[in-house]
């Protein structure tokens, strides 16, 4: 499925969306995590739980809850979705992908928000990786189009995408 591109979620909306998420998930992890850090002394097994809390809160608040009808409070405040290539809920596994590649550092995140906006199709890399689109809430499908692969050259990097190819309209 295609979407138009007013549909697709802009630069500035997804930055917004980005920056509520971040300090929900922030918040969520220092609630979880400072008894822990009261408790306990700082060792190796306090450090090993609060890791794991917090990539339990990360695939739980960015993974399941963003796949789900309520979304996180990010995409609900700026009305967005999160969809696959096919137009449907993306599947766990394209998440957890899209989720790795926006957590490898604060570099990657600009560098994949500076990628949208030049894009055809408004996807950041991490969509591009994950096979996703970011939509608005209401938006409606503009058509079925075929499956591409498109190279691209990324900081010497030759990545191949799938993409989804409007469909040539017709003369009538």
């Amino acid at each position: 499925m295609y979407f138009r591109r007013e549909d697709y979620a802009s630069f500035w909306l997804r930055v917004l969306v980005d920056v509520i998420d971040l300090l929900v998930f922030g918040a969520i992890c220092l609630v979880l995590t400072l008894p822990v850090m009261l408790i306990f002394r700082v060792s190796k097994s306090s450090l090993n739980l609060i890791l794991l809390i917090v990539a339990t809160v990360a695939v739980s608040y960015f993974v399941v809850l963003k796949r789900s009808r309520f979304r996180t409070l990010g995409y609900r405040a700026g009305r967005l979705r999160i969809v696959g290539l096919d137009g449907r809920v993306p599947s766990y596994l394209s998440l957890i992908l899209r989720l790795t590649f926006a957590m490898l550092g604060p570099l990657n995140w600009l560098v994949d928000l500076i990628w949208l906006s030049n894009d055809n199709n408004r996807q950041a890399l991490r969509d591009k990786f994950a096979d996703t689109y970011v939509i608005k809430v209401d938006a409606q499908p503009a058509g079925q189009g075929r499956i591409t692969f498109r190279h691209y050259d990324i900081f010497f990097y030759n990545c191949l995408f799938r993409e989804v190819e409007p469909a040539p309209e017709r003369d009538k």
